[in-house]
């Protein structure tokens, strides 16, 4: 009877119709086929796994085809023990479980009596036969030493195949990454559960770690239902945990500040910038009861310089008046802080669980707005705090059926406060020259909790593994935006004379903030799986399913002014069917294909954006044209008087029509084991991507003539306008198109005779038809509303050729010689290696060539992205020295590491905008001038860790 409730209860699970961001397999299993010298199965075998820092165990009886699973088995090493009546015992041991592993042993049992035992070592799988998508896992070998001068172990995300991007010399993630082709898509999470910030794409909530940073799991690229809310990757940092040994570590880093470079584009006349680095960390771990309950603490201080070397030409900045001061590198330090705090408890034979709690905060003067073109005076300074409460439950019903229930409750709260010498005035913009005079980046305050729970629910019958999930998250969100005033002119000439009080309304356009900008509004997200890994033969394994999400926003504003604000649709059709394979040609060699759709969860900002900018009376952006009823002179400002109606209000809407984005993956490799520790792997991905979002100006019709390249330009009158009472309508709509082809090779080598390795290359292109919305990194709309085709070119991310490497090595020398044999060992090297195309560059005009204020014009008959930057080259290596181990337990050593060994320039941003001729036309230069660098320039940091 209770066998039978157990499979109803399984069965129900299949048909549960709520959820999202499941477990997405943090966990380790181990899989297999027992069989005699014949080849035969030996069905009801007793199958044991044992892991020795904690005492856990996990048991399983084969079938009658010989097969068993043992899945969601905590990461570590395992010792696998096979009985059977009649046999000898087969014990495999120090088998390696990281997060999403799945080891395969398939030992043939000898007869002879039980009581005699054959014992082999198993360590980790060179090449996992069942493993589907292109991803990898980020050993903890790699991760506690590679070099990380930001300290921030996002920058790992470039380190895997198929993607690029530039690390982040702070604390938040790596710019412009290629995933599938699109910008920033990444799922990122901390023990599965949620670490994605809502708002916009490309964004964590959070800030890691590396001193409680156990290794980091990475999946990409056609990946089984039950991961989900991307079209990108996913990126699952494994926090660490107790065992019953104790072990501790502290390690304090700082920097020698004359022994670095200068930053890249910083003018010899200005003086060497502070790039000082003060950081010390601990952890610690033990058992609090043996083989019962462990502990887990860890805690870093972190003070960072990081200047941004201003660019404004000193000449240009005399002629409008800049003071010399406001033209120095931004003084910009980051002190931050972190805390982690993890408690494991083995409930009982049947029942593991853990709980987690972080702390963030972090002080930050001269953070946003700082650097290139900017002066001093429009920096904002950046205050932020986040906590976080995690726990996961895993439960053994039976050998056959178990549970993984995961909750988290993330909060974060962060606002860009003025600087004590910015300017509170209304910010001034000469177009290619300089940003001063006051901010648009103060007054911001962001606050997100997301509370989440998933769940799934694991049954194994026969050659099959069933697994059903469901999970939600709601996400509440307080957004308050800026307020402020612009002013963009053309040229300085344009400036000058607006100043002078010659003509007071030379300027392009003016936009302001009136009233006080913000909302809070609750978004939730659902999703649901099932899918099912089907054993088909030895050397065939199939994944199947399919995937359901629901993302549902906001309720809209009844009495707003523009109809697509009252209300947003919630699409609910998303359903995703995937399935993949794992084919063994030998036991060498694995073919891997696999085909899906995948939806990606909107940004919130989506929502945001529309509730804030609907033109009531309660706040509203104007943006004026000089010609503009009601615009102002030159230096004036509009006053907000409260109850007040919004005089031509640009306002923001969400199409009718939407719809979740989604792409089509399809991905083919072949994986070789080239040698005992190594494999190669080659293989062929495609994305389609569709109905991803772009914006375009909605209030501009009847086009008044034409340029020479086909573009509409339109009147500047209010007649003019499809809605003659707002201003520019920025919407938000659907379809944009966007195509990935690479072709990626994998090398790895697994730790082994010192040294582990993981190289990848890709091969690509990327293009779509529209900028991306709601990014990070972009927000831009298209140049033609009448027509998207007219933005068809690269996409912003793409980079042809990406060459990453990881590579760790620590050789062993033997001689007789005591001295040497101490000065040549314990010696430990590794390094990182981030090699690719440029940048794309998109050429603009510097005067609006179609009377669009909302879009950036190109001069006539050049695409978008058309030009490239200088090809990236960048190695960061780690030198460490162990002294001596004190009784196999205190071990301190000395090491040394270095950013940008080579002190490349490495530039990824360029000034492109062109003076165009009456025609719209523009002489385009072989190259363009740097506007900042991407990277840093030749760093140098010195520590002193001690492991126990």
């Amino acid at each position: 009877m209770t066998n039978r409730l157990l499979k109803l209860s399984a069965l129900a699970a299949l048909c549960l119709s709520t959820a999202l961001a499941q477990s997405q397999a943090i966990n380790g299993s181990i899989r297999g086929r027992v069989t005699d010298q014949a080849g035969s199965p030996v069905p009801k075998a007793s199958v044991e796994a044992l892991s020795p820092d904690t005492g856990f165990t996990r048991s399983f009886e084969t079938g009658d085809d010989g097969y068993f699973v043992l899945p969601n088995l905590p990461l570590g090493k395992w010792d696998v023990t096979i009985k059977k009546e009649g046999f000898e015992t087969a014990r495999t041991t120090g088998i390696v479980l990281d997060a999403g592993t799945q080891a395969e042993i398939n030992p043939q049992l000898v007869v002879g009596q039980v009581t005699t035992a054959i014992e082999v070592t198993g360590g980790a799988p060179v090449i996992e036969p069942t493993r589907l998508e292109t991803g990898r896992t980020i050993s903890h070998e790699e991760v506690d030493n590679l070099p990380l001068t930001s300290r921030n172990p996002y920058n790992f995300i470039i380190f895997q195949p198929g993607v690029s991007g530039h690390p982040n010399p702070e604390l938040g993630i790596p710019r412009t990454i290629n995933t599938n082709g699109l910008l920033d898509r990444i799922n990122y999470q901390m023990d599965g559960m949620v670490n994605t910030e809502s708002d916009r794409y490309g964004l964590r909530l959070f800030p890691i770690s590396n001193i409680y940073v156990r290794e980091v799991q990475t999946v990409s690229n056609s990946f089984a239902p039950e991961f989900g809310g991307t079209s990108g990757n996913i990126f699952n940092v494994i926090t660490n945990s107790g065992a019953n040994a104790t072990h501790a570590e502290f390690y304090y880093i700082g920097r020698p500040i004359d022994a670095n470079a200068r930053p890249t584009l910083l003018a010899l006349s200005q003086p060497k910038p502070d790039l000082t680095l003060t950081d010390f960390a601990v952890n610690g771990s033990g058992a609090i009861i043996k083989d019962k309950l462990f502990i887990f603490g860890g805690y870093e201080h972190l003070t960072r310089g990081l200047p941004s070397p201003n660019t404004i030409d000193p000449g240009q900045a005399a002629q409008i008046g800049l003071s010399p001061a406001l033209l120095a590198t931004a003084p910009s330090v980051q002190h931050a802080q972190f805390v982690n705090f993890r408690l494991d408890w083995v409930i009982n034979s049947k029942n593991q669980a853990f709980v987690r709690y972080n702390y963030f905060r972090n002080e930050y003067p001269f953070n946003t707005a700082v650097g290139g073109k900017n002066a001093l005076d429009v920096a904002a300074d950046f205050r932020d705090r986040a906590h976080i409460i995690g726990a996961q439950l895993l439960t053994t019903f039976t050998p056959n059926l178990l549970n993984e229930w995961r909750a988290s409750w993330p909060y974060r709260n962060e606002a860009h406060i003025a600087n004590p010498i910015t300017s509170l005035g209304a910010q001034i913009v000469v177009t290619g020259v300089a940003t001063f005079n006051g901010s648009s980046a103060i007054g911001d305050h962001f606050a997100e909790k997301i509370p989440s729970m998933n769940d799934n629910v694991t049954w194994i019958k026969g050659s099959h593994t069933f697994k059903t999930g469901f999970g939600f998250q709601a996400i509440n969100d307080n957004q308050i935006g800026n307020v402020y005033s612009r002013y963009t002119f053309a040229d300085i000439a344009s400036y000058l004379a607006a100043k002078n009080g010659t003509n007071t309304k030379l300027y392009q356009t003016y936009q302001t903030v009136l009233g006080v900008p913000g909302t809070h509004y609750t978004s939730l997200f659902l999703n649901f799986f099932v899918q099912d890994s089907w054993k088909v033969r030895p050397n065939l394994t199939i994944n199947y399913g399919v995937r359901y999400d629901r993302f549902a926003g906001p309720t809209g504003e009844a009495n707003a002014p523009f109809v697509w604000t009252q209300s947003f649709r919630t699409p609910n059709a998303n359903f995703a069917p995937r399935v993949g394979f794992a084919y063994s040609l030998d036991p060498k060699t694995v073919i891997r294909g696999n085909v899906g759709i995948f939806y990606e969860a909107p940004p919130t900002n989506l929502w945001y954006n529309a509730l804030n900018n609907d033109g009531s009376s309660r706040s509203f952006v104007a943006s004026l044209s000089p010609s503009s009823p009601g615009a102002p002179s030159f230096p004036n400002v509009l006053a907000f008087i409260p109850g007040a109606v919004p005089v031509t209000p640009a306002i923001t809407a969400v199409t009718p029509n939407f719809k979740n984005a989604y792409t089509q993956n399809f991905n083919f490799q072949i994986e070789r084991e080239i040698g005992k520790n190594e494999s190669l792997m080659v293989g062929y991905i495609h994305t389609g991507a569709r109905n991803q979002g772009y914006l375009r100006n909605l209030n501009l019709i009847n086009p008044v003539s034409y340029l020479a390249d086909g573009r509409p330009v339109f009147s500047t009158g209010i007649s003019s306008r499809l809605y003659p009472q707002f201003g520019n309508i920025t919407l938000q709509d659907i379809g944009a198109i966007a195509n990935f082809d690479a072709l990626i090779a994998h090398y790895k080598h697994q730790f082994a005779h010192g040294y582990t390795a993981s190289i990848s290359y890709t091969w690509s292109h990327s293009i779509s038809d529209a900028p991306d919305a709601n990014s990070f990194e972009q927000n831009a709309a298209i140049e033609d509303p009448t027509n998207r085709g007219r933005d068809r070119g690269n996409s912003l991310v793409n980079r042809p050729q990406a060459l990453t490497a990881s590579i760790f090595f620590q050789p062993t020398v033997k001689t007789n010689n005591k001295v040497l044999r101490y000065l040549a060992n314990n010696n430990q090297f590794t390094l990182l290696a981030n090699v690719s195309s440029g940048d794309e560059i998109n050429v603009t005009s510097t005067r609006n060539l179609n009377n669009d204020t909302l879009a950036t014009s190109r001069p006539l008959y050049v695409s978008r992205n058309s030009a490239r930057g200088a090809n990236v080259y960048q190695f960061d290596s780690r030198y460490t020295r162990s002294f001596f181990k004190w009784h196999e337990r205190l071990e301190p050593k000395f090491f040394a590491e270095v950013n940008n060994i080579f002190n490349h320039k490495n530039i990824t941003t360029y000034t492109s905008s062109l003076a165009v001729d009456a025609t719209g036309a523009a002489i385009i230069p072989t190259s363009f001038p740097p506007a900042s660098s991407g990277l840093e320039s030749r760093i140098i940091q010195l520590g002193l860790r001690v492991d126990w």
